[in-house]
Parts: structure tokens; C-alpha cells; sequence
């Protein structure tokens, strides 16, 4: 089994949020249960994310399909309201005393820990801290989120607001730039995700490619 938060260093960090609520309609299955080469895309995270961070939680309304992830599982709190990564982020957030986490997508093979190591430098001082791509394109599922964020997400959802970003006008946020984030990840593999099979394939070539088997 996984252990996850095994590494207990002076620089661990103490908790990281993973969204796994979406249909996957693309699909046509659970992308977080991909395989790549014997392990499922979850499994890759949690064990990735667990050389950073002293506890995961998974945001899903399946837990049947995680039984053995050394993890905190728990579903959305903001009931019959559209699906919305928003959702996660709150109950992930609303779940744990920690004052800030980080959150992620289900579907990011290729998280860079020196990135995210970077991105926790700001995350104290700030409601969230989110990189920012060529273009002002955010990256609001790579990101760290302060507990200050659930009574504005209460507020955007109760308003049918559910586009993660629409909530940042309310946010003091600092964006990580494009240079930044070159500086740690030049080919921002971090933010690649899965939702087609051609997705599915293109990471499974950039995984080969870096010599690994999940």
C-alpha cells in the first residue's frame, strides 16, 4: 500500500486536496483510475504529493472506487448545487484545520514538487497563490487555497457562480508567472491533464520518454 506524508522533513508541508468528482464523459470512465504501466493515475499523485505533504485529502462522490489509498476521503458539503471544481475545493478545504492546501485535478501525471515547493513560499500571506501561463490562461487546480476562500466560494456558489476564477476578484491572490514557473518546470508538464484518450496516450509518450513506469 501507498504511504502517504512519509517523508517528515523540516520542509514537509501539511496538506494537499485532490479533486476527483468529475464524470469523465470523454472517457467514458474514471480518469483517476488509469492505469500507467501497473499503477492508476491516483495512485501516482498520492504517492507524488506524498513526498510533500503530511496529509491528502480526495474530494470524490465515488470513495467505493478508493478503498486502500492512505488517504482522508470525504464528499462535497454544498449539496444539490451544479457539479463545480469550486465544490471541492471548499469541502477540502472546510474538512481541515490547516490554514492553506494545495489543490490539484485528479488527472495531473506530472506534478513538479520544486514548483509547488516555490508556490508554498506565498501561500501564508495570501487567500490563494495561482500560476498564470502564456496568455493570462490560470491554473486554478494547481494552486494553494486559504480556509478565507469558503465563505466567498459559499457566496459565488449561492449565486451560480461556478467558474473557479470568477472568484478570484474577491481573492488577494498572488499569480506565479510564466518565467517562474519556467524556472522549475521549462516544458510545464506540470500542468497537463487527461481528458481524452488521445490526452491519455500523449502522457503515457511523455512518461516513457522521462524513463518511468508510473
Amino acid at each position: 500500500m501507498l504511504q502517504a506524508g512519509t517523508n517528515h522533513s523540516s520542509e514537509q508541508l501539511k496538506g494537499a486536496i485532490i479533486l476527483a468528482g468529475g464524470d469523465s464523459k470523454r472517457l467514458g470512465r474514471p480518469k483517476a483510475l488509469l492505469d500507467f504501466h501497473g499503477r492508476s493515475l491516483i495512485e501516482i499523485m498520492v504517492d507524488r504529493l506524498g513526498k510533500l505533504f503530511s496529509e491528502i485529502t480526495l474530494v470524490t462522490d465515488r470513495p467505493e472506487l478508493y478503498p486502500e489509498l492512505p488517504v482522508r476521503i470525504i464528499g462535497d458539503l454544498l449539496e444539490h448545487k451544479d457539479k463545480s471544481p469550486l465544490r471541492g475545493i471548499h469541502a477540502g478545504l472546510s474538512s481541515s484545520s490547516h490554514p492553506y492546501q494545495f489543490v490539484a485535478a485528479c488527472d495531473m501525471p506530472f506534478l513538479n514538487l520544486d514548483l509547488i515547493k516555490y508556490m508554498s513560499r506565498f501561500a501564508a500571506s495570501n487567500d490563494a497563490v495561482v500560476p498564470c501561463t502564456l496568455g493570462q490562461y490560470y491554473q486554478p487546480l494547481h494552486a494553494f487555497y486559504k480556509r478565507s476562500c469558503i465563505d466567498i466560494i459559499e457566496r459565488q456558489v449561492g449565486l451560480g457562480r461556478y467558474k473557479v476564477s470568477e472568484f478570484y476578484e474577491n481573492l488577494q491572490i498572488r499569480f506565479i508567472t510564466l518565467p517562474e514557473i519556467i524556472r522549475f518546470d521549462p516544458g510545464q508538464e506540470s500542468f497537463i491533464n487527461i481528458n481524452t484518450w488521445e490526452d491519455y496516450e500523449k502522457a503515457l509518450a511523455i512518461m516513457a520518454g522521462r524513463g518511468e513506469t508510473g
